[in-house]
């Protein structure tokens, strides 16, 4: 302690300091010293400069291109952008004393406060304890007023371009996102669009692919349950043809075909790699255009990211119409292509782009969709939302849907039967949902929209739901371990009682199953399970009664706590006759795998723009080029082509 009386010095390094401070003012310029003669600052300057910018992650991950978090403005900087809100201060710490309030018990997502210093109940609420007690909505319910229900961006409305904008915050807001967003969707996504093969707005649009045909190898017919004996699965009565030996030498050229597409893949480039959210990536998709590459992810925390992948430093749409143009005025634009919105309040579970490309489809956590139609507005509008019984939600297409804190939406599938013209729900004409309790819902959006059916098809959540080509067979994987086949047709309708039953099933070792996607053709059905296994069967929508794999790849699936769980997914088309897949992988180096549908491994993609566990993968859908892509649990993508 200093004495008040007596003078004290504080010495360092053989000199005397009057004060504290100016002892470590000293000590903090030997350092500076000891770091800039050591030659440390001019090695760190080279390798940030030769690996296109440095930063974290290293190697070219750690460039410049993406999301970039904004500065904390400090308190009183006029710069357009809010202070940073004040560092709370513990209860505790203050010496406040903390309220005799507590959870006496949970149902239906809401709560039922008790204790001391709750408040009194009202008329209409009930208690089974003598103490006074409150009944509250779910914990998950925002603290903003103006928040939706269960803590939604909003109470459904409309959601504009630049409220989503807006909605991200300061933290990962920059000067001008919201005119460059506003750019994006009226003329780069609408001149996309207008590329699109005529085939993808056929019925069944989105999997047809772009240049070479379906393979026509599966029957497009399901087996009658009802001509199967019990336990035993029904004789398929189409004629088994013998291959002849120019379709063998076909199948040959088209495999070494794709051979020659694979190995050409590289994500060698800096601009290969860019952090699109901010938060885990939990579902991507990519646009159909055959000549643009825009990819979007959706994050844990309800982030839309959209990336148009070669719209890097165009300057904007008046510097690429100025011939005049520098290259240094294009360099230094901020515009790389990458545009985050907020439309959701939690994980967004699948995005899925409609045949045409007009529409992009968007589920999550937080109970709703919501749907974005580049032709017809420049909003997310909420097409479906589940909600509660209470009364004041009688007139919601999801009324009675939401069962409590413990329910969401866990993945869709667009139904494409109606063809890819017609329609709100994605240009389809609805979608189906699957959810966390293990049910399955169709919603039917031609008209003003209804809730086909809500059928319980899993006793625990189920991970993914995926339609036969012919719109007749869903299949449904998740925590149960097994794979089940249903007749859409044969599903009760909300009106009758009846319990559905599955066509046909198989077991996955007992362990819960990641996905389960059909093959573009409907001969082959994947799935991703968590006993470090990828199985696929074949035509399995005409077996009843239990299937089983006709092949088995050992593949370790085990992503832990903080990585999204991997998912297979197929090509949308197929070459000639083969048909291909993508998953992440464990291996170091880090690499994404790409198999044929033997379960042939083709390539492990590697390249110095993956450093990180690629969990979510996909392709470009267009089949006259071959494109991955992958997202990371640090919204990174990369893009091998």
């Amino acid at each position: 302690m200093v004495d008040d009386d007596a003078s004290e010095s504080f010495a360092f390094d053989g000199r005397s300091y009057p004060t504290y401070q100016e002892m470590v003012n000293a000590k903090r310029r030997r350092n500076a010293d000891v770091l800039a003669k050591s030659g440390l600052l001019e090695a760190k300057s080279a390798i940030a400069s030769s690996s296109g910018g440095g930063g974290s992650g290293g190697g070219i991950v750690g460039g410049t291109r993406g999301l970039k978090r904004a500065k904390v403005v400090p308190p009183g900087d006029d710069d357009g952008r809010p202070a940073p809100p004040p560092r709370r201060k513990s209860s505790r710490i203050a010496g406040a004393m903390a309220p005799d309030v507590r959870v006496e018990r949970e149902s239906m997502g809401s709560f039922v406060i008790s204790g001391a210093d709750a408040s009194p109940p009202s008329s209409s609420s009930s208690s089974s304890s003598s103490s006074p007690s409150l009944r509250v909505e779910s914990s998950t319910t925002s603290k903003d007023a103006t928040a939706g229900y269960n803590g939604r961006v909003n109470d459904g409305s409309d959601l504009s371009v630049s409220d989503a904008v807006e909605l991200v915050g300061y933290k990962w807001r920059g000067d001008g996102d919201t005119e460059r967003a506003e750019r994006l969707f009226a003329r780069i996504l609408p001149d996309a669009i207008e590329d699109v093969p005529i085939a993808n707005y056929r019925r069944g649009g989105g999997r047809a692919g772009g240049g070479m045909g379906l393979s026509s190898g599966s029957p497009v017919s399901v087996v009658d349950v009802t001509n199967t004996t019990s336990g035993r699965p029904a004789q398929s009565t189409a004629a088994t043809t013998v291959p002849r030996k120019d379709d063998v030498d076909d199948d040959d050229d088209a495999h070494r075909g794709i051979r020659r597409l694979v190995d050409g893949l590289s994500c060698d480039d800096g601009e290969c790699v860019a952090k699109v959210t901010p938060d885990r990536i939990y579902s991507v998709a990519c646009h159909p255009s055959p000549n643009a590459v825009i990819v979007c992810a959706g994050d844990k925390t309800g982030h839309l990211g959209v990336w148009n992948v070669d719209g890097y430093n165009h300057g904007g749409d008046d510097a690429m119409n100025n011939e005049n143009a520098s290259s240094s005025s294009l360099s230094s634009s901020s515009d790389d292509g990458v545009h985050l919105f907020k439309v959701h309040s939690g994980a967004i579970s699948t995005l899925a782009w409609n045949g045409p490309g007009t529409s992009l489809l968007t589920s999550s956590y937080d109970g709703s969709v919501r749907l974005f139609d580049v032709e017809r507005g420049r909003a997310f509008v909420e097409v479906f939302a589940t909600y509660g019984d209470e009364v004041k939600y009688r007139d919601k297409l999801g009324y009675g849907t939401d069962r409590g804190y413990n329910s969401w939406i866990q993945g869709m599938e667009i139904d494409t039967r109606y063809g890819s013209g017609g329609g709100g729900g994605g240009g389809s004409g609805g979608f189906f949902l699957c959810t966390s309790e293990g049910r399955v819902m169709h919603v039917d959006m031609r008209m003003k929209g209804r809730l086909t059916f809500d059928a319980v098809l899993s006793e625990k959540k189920i991970n993914t739901i995926s339609l036969h080509p012919d719109g007749n067979v869903i299949a449904t994987a998740g925590l149960t371990g097994i794979v089940q086949l249903w007749d859409v047709r044969k599903i009760p309708t909300l009106s009758s009682k009846e319990k559905p039953k599955p066509i046909s099933w198989q077991e996955s070792g007992g362990r819960s199953i990641n996905s389960a996607y059909f093959s573009p053709s409907g001969k082959r059905l994947l799935t991703t399970t968590m006993s470090n296994r990828l199985e696929i069967m074949e035509d399995s929508h005409l077996v009843a009664g239990r299937m089983m794999p006709k092949m088995r790849v050992s593949h370790d699936n085990q992503t832990g706590r903080w990585l999204s769980t991997f998912m297979a997914r197929w090509h949308p088309g197929c070459y000639t006759n083969r048909e291909i897949f993508v998953v992440g992988s464990m291996k170091q180096p880090r690499c994404m795998e790409v198999y044929d549908h033997d379960g042939d491994l083709l390539r492990e993609i590697r390249g110095d723009a993956i450093t990180a566990v690629a969990s979510r993968c996909c392709f470009h859908p267009d089949t006259n080029k071959l494109i991955v892509i992958g997202g990371n649990s640090s919204g990174r993508v990369t893009i091998a082509r």
